[in-house]
């Protein structure tokens, strides 16, 4: 999200100059990803500011920061431009209120498409997009401002200007916005009207209904989208936007309502007029009120503020609070500002309070009361030792998922009922867990020899997973090792790489045969400590090799690590 510091200026008084600003950002909010002269951009991964992703949004937090005032106010239904007039309505059908619980759309007359004010170029440009033209920027410009996306539809290619929201018909296509002809399934939700498809609800709009130079009536819509169903459609089509980043973070009705407001007020600065209206509303807007206890907040951040402070800081954030004493401590009610969708248990609370006050300035200190010792990590440490053993040796570690994939799976010597099988998979490369290490070794052989290795040397050190009758599966950490060198008998460096790391002897390699079509029946090893089989070394056999892509001799080490603990 780039923030444009020129526009930031007129939404909060900054008091401070802009490398103040800068520096307190990342302590106090949110991490910065770049800051130049005409912007600032945040480092959104990861974080559920919904808030964020408008200006306003980020002038709250600006002004909370450093103690500013914000130059705007929080203008309510009453004074929207279509609670002044009587306006008749457009006619709209929502066919799914769960996939679209609040819809609006405005009918505009009037309108001729023009290049943008440099003004408004510059605003959009400093916030990472680029301006197509009045009629479009102004949609844009206020989804940065309130964080509200809202698209435009030209109303002379709507069949009888009537919207219908809808899902999609299975293999129905639609031609967006970038060009592209978008395959769609019966989960994606459309904007339609009584012909066609208009556009991908809250992803991007459709090429047939788009604003163009002879338009000068649309249709304009604000909405608010289930974010689940929306992200299923943005990570089907690959089709990731700003206006769907928005819709899945979640959005409120009075922002909606506000962004809807202030975009027909611009509209009206260019001769267009408000016609038509409808809001079509089943949304749930409730109103949070959360308890705070000042014992709990002291306990948790390890500093003793005082009453005043608390309400100092979350007054500074706009939240409202309401104090009372029980059992001698102070407890408030807090009601959540409408955009704080992030905030919803007391320890959401706490971390506004701790991080306002400055998570640097928080002292270290000893823990009190009993704790328990610590615990021998004599395997952990093994463990350590081992990796460090053949990191030395010149060997590779690598890191594998714990799961089978469909081509390990595919192994006639695999016995699928003896894995442990996932509930609910991701998908079929995640549905069972991995009893063995070395298959996911071959696999990144295969990997690594397509892209023109030829000597490698590797090893990973992870969990295995069997069944337990009646109980939880077991679990050990296991070593496996794979060389492929080159030579038609790998098998001997190996041996010769495990002698020198002294992490077997040559007596614990015992000859036994094996009656498989995944090992050489000749080159097969058991591996045994105290009398007990611990493992194996073996030469994969050249049929296996073959279906996993390898046309080289592989020799492979598995060993149970608990053994050594």
């Amino acid at each position: 999200m780039k923030i444009s510091i020129d526009w930031l200026k007129e939404l909060v008084d900054l008091k401070v100059p802009i490398e103040e600003l800068i520096r307190l950002l990342p302590l106090r909010t949110i991490g910065l990803k770049e800051a130049t002269q005409n912007y600032i951009e945040l480092d959104m991964k990861g974080y559920n500011r919904a808030d964020l992703l408008s200006l306003r949004g980020v002038a709250y937090e600006v002004g909370a920061t450093l103690g500013s005032n914000t130059l705007f106010s929080e203008l309510q239904e009453a004074k929207f431009v279509w609670n002044q007039e009587s306006l008749p309505q457009v006619p709209v059908d929502v066919l799914d209120s769960k996939l679209c619980p609040f819809y609006c759309i405005a009918k505009i007359e009037g309108l001729k498409v023009e290049k943008s004010p440099a003004e408004w170029v510059k605003k959009l440009e400093d916030s990472g997009m680029r301006s197509v033209n009045n009629i479009a920027d102004i949609t844009n410009l206020v989804m940065l401002e309130y964080g509200q996306p809202l698209h435009a539809f030209d109303a002379k290619e709507v069949e009888n200007e009537e919207i219908i929201v809808r899902t999609a018909k299975n293999g129905e296509e639609l031609v967006t916005l970038d060009g592209k002809k978008r395959k769609l399934s019966k989960n994606d939700l459309l904007i339609a009207d009584s012909k066609k498809a208009l556009g991908l609800a809250g992803v991007m709009g459709g090429q047939n209904s788009e604003v163009t130079a002879d338009t000068s009536t649309i249709l304009l819509e604000a909405a608010i989208f289930d974010p689940i169903n929306l992200r299923q459609t943005v990570t089907s089509l690959g089709l990731p936007s700003e206006a769907g980043k928005r819709f899945q973070h979640g959005l409120t009705k009075l922002r909606l309502l506000q962004a809807l407001n202030a975009a027909i007020r611009i509209y009206r600065e260019l001769d267009g007029k408000l016609t038509a209206i409808s809001i079509v509303d089943n949304f749930e807007n409730q109103q949070r009120v959360i308890n705070l206890s000042l014992d709990k907040l002291n306990a948790l951040v390890g500093i003793n503020f005082d009453e005043k402070q608390v309400e100092k800081y979350l007054s500074r954030l706009y939240f409202k609070l309401h104090s009372h004493i029980v059992s001698g401590n102070v407890v408030w009610d807090v009601t959540v500002p409408y955009w704080r969708l992030d905030i919803n248990i007391e320890e959401d609370l706490i971390e506004e309070v701790a991080r306002l006050y400055g998570y640097e300035k928080i002292p270290a200190k000893a823990l009190s009361g009993n704790y328990k010792l610590q615990t021998t990590q004599k395997l952990f440490n093994q463990i350590k030792i081992v990796k460090d053993t053949l990191v030395n040796l010149g060997l590779t570690e690598i890191q594998t998922y714990s799961f089978y994939s469909t081509r390990v799976l595919n192994n006639p010597d695999q016995d699928k009922s003896k894995l442990i099988r996932i509930a609910n998979p991701m998908s079929l490369e995640t549905e069972y867990l991995r009893e063995s290490i070395w298959p996911n070794l071959l696999e990144v052989i295969d990997r690594n020899t397509r892209q023109g290795f030829k000597d490698i040397a590797i090893f990973e050190i992870g969990k295995v997973y069997s069944p337990k009758l009646g109980d939880l599966p077991n679990e050990g950490y296991r070593l496996s090792v794979a060389l492929m060198n080159g030579s038609d008998n790998p098998i001997e460096e190996l041996i010769s790489i495990l002698l020198n790391s002294k992490l077997i002897s040559e007596s614990e390699l015992k000859e036994a045969s094996v009656n498989t079509n995944t090992f050489h029946p000749k080159r097969f090893a058991s591996v045994e400590k105290h009398s007990k089989q611990i493992g194996f070394l073996a030469e994969v056999h050249p049929r296996f090799l073959n279906k996993m892509g390898i046309d080289k001799r592989v020799a492979m080490l598995e060993i149970d690590l608990t053994a050594f603990s």
